[in-house]
């Protein structure tokens, strides 16, 4: 169950990412300029564009979840996002159609945003419900890590690839590769989704009569609603959005285009941190069910707050001395830090609402935090960069950004962690099945 559904959401995000791991190729081949930092601010904004599009993917898709199914929800989703990745890798370039290139390049990054904002939350969901109380906060923390995962299989390809071809052979059809394997990778993972079994929740709903009408309304009613979407917003998926995408996206564009070191070499730096990474999810999200969700975030948030200068000020320091061991340890920290953030969140925001708008709930709160807080996070520092002169300025950005995070988690999620600690009667019938 969890196999299944955590290799499914990497590939997802391996499609995404995808993009981010080839920004200097695709802006080159899509978006051409002589400025260079306008070209980099282009394939910036060109990434944030697709987070204005997935809160479309959860309207549309978060609700279908919560009406006819967590499984069947998330199976659309994944052949969606596996149709455009692929069909970014057959587009023709600037070159040879001229401005229809970026528009529709534009247009298959919002499908695939569109998709991915009706993914995650179902198959987080889907873990909640099969999971048993002590031990969510563990199991789903493992869907955390996919995001980091995919895109260190996107690194890990594009580099791979870079490394066997000539620059005119990887400009002319090697970039096209990583678009293009995700063909076959995805029809295996819809085929094995299709035979995974729906929850007891929803079908305990579902047998009597409980099912929300309106998912989308009833998850929006209400003050005792909107209290539950803040607090994920605000707490767990801002400081999340605000930790993943600096310390992992922003991370690349800073080392390729502030420190400017060679991109293959960003890469093994940054693909090393987030595979040391990885197992610190489970072990996060296990310690959130002994101690609670929002204790654990908000030490993590505090910590990452103190660390990220100076371990960025480090980075610049050790790569203009070809320290490239000591530049792979300090993005180390940042991506274990940032692993305790976000392993508890999955548990946490879907703790918030019922069942029957569990994901709509879960959606409505991932995508306003994602647009707020990391969508535009690596735009807005590097035009920080650019404006002040200050190769810092960015992060800097990132640390302002989580002071609200920090205030909401540890003066409202506490509060909200003993309250959780007392079944409700929706939580205590979602089990009844068990």
């Amino acid at each position: 169950m969890i196999a299944t559904s955590g290799i499914g959401t990497m590939l997802e995000y391996y499609d995404f990412f995808v993009y981010v791991a080839l920004t200097a190729t695709l802006t080159h081949l899509f978006l051409p300029t002589e400025d260079k930092v306008v070209a980099t601010l282009l394939g910036a904004a060109t990434f944030g564009i697709s987070y204005v599009a997935r809160p479309l993917g959860t309207v549309i898709f978060s609700p279908l979840s919560d009406r006819i199914g967590r499984k069947k929800t998330f199976v659309v989703t994944l052949v969606v996002m596996g149709a455009a990745t692929v069909a970014i890798g057959c587009l023709p370039t600037y070159a040879s159609v001229g401005v229809w290139a970026p528009a529709a390049l534009l247009t298959l990054r919002i499908v695939q945003g569109v998709a991915l904002g009706g993914e995650y939350a179902s198959a987080v969901v889907y873990l909640v419900e099969h999971s048993p109380r002590n031990k969510r906060g563990m199991i789903t923390s493992v869907l955390q890590s996919t995001a980091s995962l995919g895109l260190l299989l996107a690194l890990t390809l594009s580099t791979l690839l870079k490394a066997t071809l000539s620059t005119a052979a990887f400009e002319a059809w090697g970039w096209r590769i990583p678009f293009l394997v995700s063909a076959p990778i995805v029809a295996v993972a819809t085929l094995v989704r299709m035979n995974m079994k729906e929850t007891p929740a929803f079908l305990a709903l579902k047998e009597t009569g409980g099912l929300a009408k309106s998912p989308l309304s009833t998850a929006l009613k209400g003050w005792q609603a909107w209290k539950s979407i803040l607090l994920a917003t605000f707490g767990a998926q801002g400081a999340t959005s605000v930790s993943l995408y600096t310390s992992i996206v922003y991370m690349l564009y800073f080392l390729d285009d502030v420190v400017k070191i060679d991109t293959g070499t960003a890469h093994l730096c940054l693909a090393a941190g987030i595979l040391i990474a990885a197992p610190f999810y489970p072990l996060f999200g296990g310690l959130s069910d002994r101690i609670g969700r929002s204790r654990v975030m908000a030490i993590g948030i505090a910590l990452w707050m103190c660390v990220a200068y100076p371990a960025f000020a480090g980075i610049r320091s050790a790569a203009a001395s070809h320290m490239w061991v000591l530049v792979a340890a300090l993005i180390t920290v940042l991506a274990v830090l940032t692993a305790m953030i976000m392993a508890p969140l999955p548990a946490f925001i879907s703790e918030r609402f019922p069942s029957q708008t569990r994901t709509t709930g879960f959606g409505i709160a991932q995508q306003l935090g994602n647009i707020l807080f990391g969508g535009f996070l690596p735009l807005i520092a590097l035009s920080l960069v650019n404006l002040t002169g200050n190769p810092l300025a960015g992060v800097l950005y990132s640390i302002a950004s989580l002071v609200p995070c920090l205030l909401v988690t540890v003066f409202w999620g506490l509060k909200h962690d003993r309250s959780a600690s007392v079944p409700s009667p929706v939580t205590a019938r979602d089990y009844a099945t068990r």
